[in-house]
């Protein structure tokens, strides 16, 4: 299907009204035999049966609520998808609070979810999400074997260090957009996370000390660089380069893990 960039490498990504059912099973079907299966993008143009038919033929699917608002379709595809040897991400865009969430996908069905071996994401932007509540999904994801994944945006909080506890992968933006940071508490986070199978993901986006962030990639912070490179003569272009070399678990992320979203 012509030429791949690097993170298209890890699997060939398609959406769902790019190409034809028979296109897609047939191209989930070839990946599945060699490296970089086939990752669709669901958006709902297809039926629960043929999501089905094509996580069986190996295809890696990418849903969210708004294509999928229930737990037990999204359950349904996440079975079928393990016996092609792939699985099920979910996005879950909307509230989590019961008296917020209506007749959309609340806490219990997202625990649901994850418990069964979706990999469930979420971001604090635009909506704040509970620390608390993050906490217990988290805990149902490392139950279903799938860690959560979760885009925090706003102040650092030690509540991190809960949440990196139950193996959850948590990216964050470094130095925070508020200008305040407890270093201390992100190493204990990401040294908590790297111990329980997830990760601390920090998004550099501003010139940061370089001391600073050899202390957080020291404790197993892993650094991704999202401004122009530093000057060769300087310290952070090492980190750079560093951070460059140590590409990051497929799980870290929700369909790219180098991404912030």
């Amino acid at each position: 299907m012509g030429f791949e960039t690097e993170a298209e490498k890890r699997g060939l990504v398609v959406r769902d009204d790019e190409a034809d059912f028979a296109a897609l099973r047939e191209a989930a079907s070839g990946r599945k035999r060699r490296e970089g299966r086939l990752r669709l993008v669901d958006s709902g143009r297809f039926s629960a049966v043929e999501l089905e038919w094509l996580g069986k033929a190996g295809a890696e699917i990418y849903t969210s609520d708004r294509a999928r608002p229930r737990a037990a379709e999204v359950v349904f595809l996440s079975a079928a998808a393990r016996t092609g040897g792939a699985a099920v991400s979910f996005f879950h865009h909307g509230p989590l609070e019961p008296e917020e969430a209506g007749p959309a996908l609340g806490l219990p069905d997202l625990r649901e979810i994850a418990e069964n071996g979706v990999y469930l994401a979420l971001s604090a932007s635009p909506r704040p999400r509970d620390p608390g509540t993050l906490v217990v999904l988290a805990a149902a994801a490392r139950r279903g074997r799938s860690p959560l994944v979760y885009y925090h945006h706003g102040p650092l909080g030690p509540w991190l260090e809960d949440l990196a506890r139950e193996g959850a992968w948590i990216h964050a933006v470094y130095p925070p957009p508020d200008g305040r940071g407890d270093d201390d508490s992100l190493r204990r986070t990401a040294c908590a996370a790297e111990a329980a199978g997830g990760g601390l993901v920090v998004h550099v986006r501003k010139p940061a000390d370089p001391n600073r962030l050899e202390d957080l990639s020291a404790a197993g912070a892993r650094l991704v660089f999202e401004r122009p490179p530093s000057d060769f003569r300087s310290r952070l272009r090492r980190l750079e380069e560093r951070a460059a070399r140590r590409p990051l678990d497929p799980r870290a992320g929700y369909l790219y893990p180098e991404f912030m979203r």
